[in-house]
């Protein structure tokens, strides 16, 4: 599965869970080089999340970001399809609105 379907499948799992905020990255000619692919925002909490192919590996730029915002408190990690849909959904429902 590519990161692009990967993408579309955590888009439709976060609509149906009532997460209405989510931020895509541009590519890094638009965006700070190795952000997050996906910031989503819910009621209970922010979750930064790099989407990567079961192979795909993390950029150092990537790390440097991700080690920043964990460290600052954030909620990050790396979503590859094998975390589909079981740790992805979870993730989601941790920050959707209570009672879903």
């Amino acid at each position: 599965m590519s990161e692009r379907q990967l993408d579309a499948l955590i888009e439709d799992a976060r609509k149906v869970l009532g997460i209405r905020l989510s931020y895509h990255t541009h590519d890094s000619r638009r965006s700070p080089a190795g952000f997050p692919d996906r910031v989503y925002c819910g009621p209970g909490g922010v979750l930064f999340r790099e989407l990567k192919t079961d192979t795909g590996k993390l950029s150092d730029a990537q790390v440097t970001w991700l080690a920043a915002l964990k460290l600052a408190g954030g909620d990050v990690g790396t979503w590859r399809p094998v975390d589909w849909p079981d740790r992805i959904w979870a993730e989601l429902r941790s920050i959707a609105k209570a009672g879903i």
